[in-house]
């Protein structure tokens, strides 16, 4: 019997801890909530269940006399115009009482700042901890503030501890960047406010949620492993913040350095989700929280510490059959959440930002008990949303909250990449066994086909190109859906709806990556290639951008969305007319927005859908919007300042776009490295969903799964190693939403 099988027996003489088991759907394992490993690891509704045996991290043997310095948790707190650096030193109980010189050395942009003093070591306190708090006052003169990506710079000091004994000397170095983040939940007319503010400048956080880097959890601390995927994020797109999800693992800590380097602020879940867990004294032990949140708590990247993921809404809706035994349940969620895990978490640090739970109501939770009625109400704190029926594209459907800390959609990964795990093509097929071995969620791949069907034309099933068409067609759907959905939420920043719902400040979608190549969530997959919705993120996560939204009325609602203050003079928005059969423009009309405010999201135009394009010579009321699609970009003087961004007003496969195919006329090498190529991409007519493969030569274009509404597009590839012209020519593929190819 396993460990977990036996706790779970002797637990359930008492009452149970649900759930007893995974859904038969995650092919994993029971019992999980009973150890201390990662969830996930058992097997979630994206990863297999592939458990971790054994001691996954380095052993080392240590030598020192008396003591040795464990950690340094160093904090940063505002007054006036100086930051006080309050630091903890950790020591190892002494064996014997132990005198010696605890001298600091902080780096500035101007001389270091040192301080020392002689302190005696002795007994540990109550808490079996022996310790050295000193507090350094560093003028903000002599400093730069570390600022998240897209604000400002990430400027970070190196701050030496030594201990010199008798006997011994020994230092610890850790990097510390000065800023203030809080977060603020002010009372409005209906519910509180829900956003991060850094340096005193409230931020609209933008994100994703991470999983864990890999199944097995040393490949997941892999140091090429995470830079691949945090360079990916911070250096191609404007993200500044990644969410730890808490049903994975607490990650390494060049996975928070670099975090740091890049200006990403962490929301950090403790390693609980979705799942009750036990309350008995076994259970509830301090040293994880203890270690974790010395080890993490002095990185400037962290923001946010969360009890757990989804357990209070679990709690609340009753979605694991708790609701005859609430006061129990209840009585466990709060010894564990709030008087484990918070308490040990402020015991150990001065100013650290805490949430009970995600979704949750924030201080209305607290306020009600730790358990709110509706942890996932719009009014309050942060909110989760999924859907896998309704039609994607409709904004309707979203929910407008204060924050959306989760939100996502399935999609395949590429060929190239399910070839790594199979090389039978017959797999590919949605309908496959294999497919269906690596599909996780309860649901099956029906959504994945019912959400392209809602706006795409599949081919034929015999047709020899269906699998590959699905599965790009599938990316598709999740980039524009994601897309979709994103924009819905930024269009909310400053304005509330008539039921007071609103003033939404953050959007963090899910997810980054992947543990294996499955069907999922993921923006990137297991081999490391971009989907389609990591290329659309610079759009929709711009700190400028320009959006339309489709109402009931069949109006265009045109938004422009600013996060922070962007160009100097006035601004003009043009908003052009293409037909589906000509690059040329049938309509170009320029609206002046003048110079809007930082953290605004304005309704610049409404526009009758059906006689706008009528009268742009799209054709009459009852077909021009199958015709023509709209182009809209921000700009100042004869400069564009914003990505381009479209609003396509029928469903694609009602549109009349041209079938086609499309050309590579060109492939150049631009550098000396081999690493970098100007690739030029010819078409007959405007296409959608322009997407080019470079299959075994690794590496990422600028651009991709583009609209092309020109007759030569240019896109530049960025290899990971030296490549040639010819190479890379033999590699690429190129295809369209209507590639002749899947319609012939």
């Amino acid at each position: 019997m396993f460990v977990r099988e036996k706790l779970a027996e002797e637990q359930e003489q008492d009452y149970v801890i649900p759930p007893q088991c995974v859904p038969d759907s995650y092919k994993g394992e029971c019992h999980v909530n009973y150890l201390r490993k990662i969830p996930a690891s058992f097997s979630w509704d994206w990863g297999p269940a592939f458990p971790s045996v054994g001691i996954w991290k380095d052993i080392y043997l240590e030598g020192f006399d008396l003591t040795i310095i464990r950690y340094v948790v160093a904090e940063v707190l505002e007054d006036g115009e100086n930051w006080i650096l309050s630091i903890d030193t950790y020591f190892a109980p002494p064996r014997e009482q132990i005198t010696g010189d605890l001298a600091f050395s902080l780096e500035t942009e101007n001389e270091p700042i040192r301080l020392s003093n002689m302190i005696t070591l002795d007994e540990p306190n109550e808490f079996g901890e022996v310790v050295n708090t000193t507090n350094i006052t560093v003028p903000k003169t002599s400093v730069q503030s570390w600022w998240p990506n897209g604000y400002g710079a990430q400027p970070l000091y190196t701050l030496s501890v030594s201990f010199v004994g008798n006997t011994e000397a020994n230092t610890k170095q850790i990097q510390i960047g000065f800023r203030k983040i809080e977060i603020i939940q002010d009372e409005l007319e209906s519910g509180r406010s829900f956003y991060f503010k850094v340096n005193d400048a409230p931020i609209f956080a933008m994100g994703v949620n991470v999983i864990p880097l890999d199944i097995l959890p040393e490949k997941s601390y892999n140091p090429e492993t995470v830079e691949r995927l945090l360079s990916a994020v911070a250096t191609y797109t404007e993200m500044n913040m990644l969410r730890v999800w808490g049903g994975g693992v607490y990650e390494s800590d060049y996975f928070y350095e670099l975090a740091d380097k890049y200006g990403l602020m962490i929301w950090q879940d403790f390693v609980f989700a979705s799942a009750m867990y036990p309350a008995n004294d076994d259970f509830l032990r301090l040293k994880e929280v203890n270690h974790q949140v010395k080890r993490i708590q002095s990185h400037p990247s962290l923001a946010l510490w969360g009890g757990n993921n989804e357990n209070e809404g679990n709690l609340a809706s009753n979605y694991f059959n708790t609701a005859d035994n609430f006061d129990v349940y209840k009585g466990d969620y709060i010894k564990l959440y709030i008087e484990t895990v918070r308490d040990e978490m402020r015991r150990v640090t001065k100013n650290a930002n805490f949430v009970d739970s995600s979704p949750t109501n924030g201080v209305e939770s607290d306020d009600e008990g730790y358990v709110a009625k509706d942890p996932g109400s719009s009014f309050y704190g942060d909110d989760h949303y999924y859907s896998n029926n309704k039609d994607s594209f409709d904004v309707d459907i979203y929910p407008v909250p204060r924050f959306s800390s989760e939100y996502g959609y399935q999609s395949m990964p590429c060929v190239s990449s399910w070839l790594t795990a199979t090389d039978n093509l017959t797999d590919l097929n949605i309908n496959s066994d294999f497919m269906n071995h690596r599909q996780h969620h309860p649901d099956g791949n029906d959504p994945l086909k019912k959400l392209t069907e809602f706006q795409l034309e599949l081919p034929s099933e015999d047709n020899e190109f269906y699998d590959e068409a699905f599965i790009y067609y599938t990316q598709i759907i999740q980039a524009m859906s994601i897309k979709i959905e994103t924009e819905h939420y930024r269009t909310y920043m400053s304005r509330l709806d008539d039921q007071g719902r609103g003033h939404t400040m953050g959007a963090l979608f899910w997810q980054l990556n992947d543990v294996w190549v499955a069907p999922s969530w993921a923006a990137i997959d297991y081999t490391g290639r971009w989907k389609m919705l990591h290329y659309f993120v610079p759009g929709f996560f711009s700190q400028e951008m320009v959006t339309g939204l489709y109402n009931a009325d069949k109006k265009l609602e045109i938004f422009h969305i600013l996060n922070k203050a962007h160009g100097d003079g006035e601004k003009w928005l043009n908003l052009t007319v293409y037909a589906w059969d000509s690059f040329t423009p049938l309509n170009v009309t320029q609206l002046s927005l003048g110079n809007p405010d930082a953290l605004t999201a304005t309704s610049v135009a409404t526009i009758d859908v059906d006689q706008y394009l009528s009268d742009a010579g799209c054709g009459s009321l009852d077909d021009a919007k199958y015709n023509c699609f709209f182009h809209m970009i921000v700009g100042i003087g004869t400069t564009t300042i914003t990505p381009p961004n479209y609003f396509f007003p029928s469903k694609f496969k009602e549109a009349k776009l041209q079938t086609s195919s499309l050309e590579i006329i060109a492939v150049d090498n631009f550098d000396a490295e081999g690493l970098r190529f100007l690739i030029a991409v010819k078409a007959p007519a405007p296409s959608l969903f322009v997407w080019l493969d470079a299959h075994e030569v690794k590496g990422h274009f600028l651009e991709n799964g583009f609209v092309q509404h020109s007759i030569v597009a240019a896109v530049i590839f960025v290899a990971d190693a030296p490549t040639t012209e010819e190479q890379l020519k033999g590699a690429l593929t190129v295809t369209h939403v209507k590639d002749a190819k899947y319609f012939s």
